[in-house]
């Protein structure tokens, strides 16, 4: 049987910027990416923690690495214990605490969000290896983002704003001088808006007005996600605010589904969809 493997990519996106892909535990690709300064880098997110990301940052560039974490979801936090310096906002504390923990992990790694893990992972003992190694391990806790707004890497600076919404902590990293955003899943395409740490929708599309208008005044065109490499233009964003919008009109809309962490309903609307609560 062949060996279960962590796989990842590594690509340049612009001047001195990254994007790292993560193949996780076969539960769809996570993107980070790296932004590189004169004195030192910023990695936004760290994906599952299954891959070496001290190594493969250095393979990219010598300079000291800071991670800032988006949100504390598994997909996106886990990783982020391998750096000295890695952040996460501190309303996402106490969710980055249960999807660090064994339990959490274990079924994640067993269940599958939404799709059953296939039966040939499941039957592969390298990948029950992996599984098991990672919910055994201890992640410690990540130190306080709040009330950073700005990170000098040297030559080169980042803001961050907060965009509650997909979790309460979720935030946004802004590419000051190439004008661009990285902003995971706070408005992302299939966003989760169902889990409990997740805003009600009519504050979510508040959120998203305000993160629209901010982009305007920033002339920010270009958006980078958690889920997808590419760059989304400003029709991504309009598409998601329609679509909660009407998620919002039609309560009755969509497609209701079970997850591994609860009741669903899929609204398809506007050109984009979200998982929203039932």
């Amino acid at each position: 049987m062949k060996e279960y493997k962590p796989q990842f990519k590594v690509k340049k996106l612009y001047a001195d910027t990254y994007v790292i892909s993560d193949n996780g535990m076969g539960q769809g690709t996570v993107y980070m990416y790296l932004l590189v300064g004169a004195e030192k880098a910023l990695l936004v997110d760290s994906g599952y923690g299954l891959l070496d990301l001290k190594a493969i940052t250095g393979s990219i560039t010598d300079k000291p690495v800071v991670c800032v974490c988006t949100h504390g979801h598994i997909d996106h936090a886990l990783g982020a214990c391998q750096f000295e310096e890695a952040y996460l906002h501190s309303k996402d504390f106490d969710v980055y605490q249960q999807h660090s923990s064994g339990s959490f992990i274990n079924d994640m790694a067993m269940k599958g969000p939404l799709a059953r893990v296939p039966k040939s992972m499941l039957n592969n003992p390298s990948y029950l290896r992996l599984a098991e190694q990672i919910a055994n391990k201890r992640y410690p806790p990540l130190s306080k983002l709040d009330g950073m707004e700005k990170i000098d890497l040297g030559g080169r600076s980042v803001s961050i704003r907060q965009v509650p919404g997909h979790t309460q902590g979720s935030v946004v990293i802004i590419d000051d001088a190439y004008h661009r955003a990285f902003d995971s899943d706070a408005a992302a395409v299939g966003a989760f808006l169902f889990l409990p740490e997740s805003s009600p929708l009519p504050e979510y599309l508040a959120e998203l007005k305000n993160y629209q208008a901010f982009l305007e005044t920033r002339g920010i065109d270009f958006r980078y996600a958690g889920h997808s490499g590419a760059a989304m233009n400003k029709k991504w964003l309009k598409r998601l605010i329609r679509c909660v919008e009407i998620a919002i009109a039609k309560p009755k809309k969509g497609i209701k589904i079970k997850t591994l962490w609860g009741d669903a309903r899929i609204v398809f609307a506007g050109g984009s969809l979200i998982f929203c609560r039932r």
